[in-house]
């Protein structure tokens, strides 16, 4: 095994609801679903399905959008809800305004991994630790390459668990993706882990013509 695919979630309905993300769990948009559609087309033209697995985190937007990918490629969904996004604790559900106006009080301006924005969450420290846990159990478990279906922050967390990143270097790095996208891991040559592709969103374009 070689190559680790990664989908970010499609356009879910928080996303124009005014809500929070992390673990507001919210359906896809009927925008989000044509969306999902043109992923697994486009997989479906790139990939010998036989030699990939499908995870996704059990989270509703990412589960739908593994699984109408999955009904194009006919690959059965493992749910695993470590792949989910951040931990937001008590701002699960709740509106932008009501996070900017609630978050715990930062130290210092910048990025900080240890910072617990909501009671009853997750610092980012933690949440990479999970998605680290989570990522060494499918990776040493599955025979075959994986194709996983997840969020933005995790997307983020995997490629930096595939780059071994310690977790003080996430205080000056991360990984931005756009809902939609395609990330591709994999091994060079000597074996080194290898960001392939990143945020590819070339199969969403005719969405946005005319």
């Amino acid at each position: 095994m070689g190559k680790i695919i990664i989908v970010q979630h499609c356009q879910s309905e928080h996303h124009i609801n005014n809500l929070s993300g992390g673990w507001t769990d919210t359906p896809l948009t009927y925008y989000g679903r044509k969306q999902a559609n043109l992923v697994g087309e486009r997989l479906k033209k790139e990939i010998n399905v036989d030699e990939f697995t499908l995870f996704s985190s059990d989270l509703m937007r990412a589960n739908q959008t593994a699984e109408i990918i999955g009904s194009h490629l006919k690959l059965n969904v493992i749910e695993e809800a470590g792949l989910r996004e951040i931990n937001t604790g008590i701002a699960a559900g709740k509106t932008k305004e009501w996070v900017r106006e609630n978050e715990n009080p930062r130290l210092n301006e910048g990025f900080d991994i240890d910072h617990l924005a909501f009671a009853e969450g997750e610092t980012n420290r933690q949440f990479y630790k999970r998605v680290c846990e989570c990522m060494e159990k499918i990776y040493s478990s599955e025979k075959s390459n994986l194709l996983i279906v997840t969020h933005g922050g995790t997307l983020s967390k995997i490629v930096a668990w595939w780059l071994k990143l310690t977790p003080e270097m996430i205080n000056e790095a991360c990984f931005l993706g756009s809902s939609g996208n395609i990330s591709i891991l994999s091994k060079s040559r000597y074996g080194q882990n290898a960001l392939h592709l990143f945020n590819d969103t070339s199969h969403l374009l005719e969405l946005t013509k005319g």
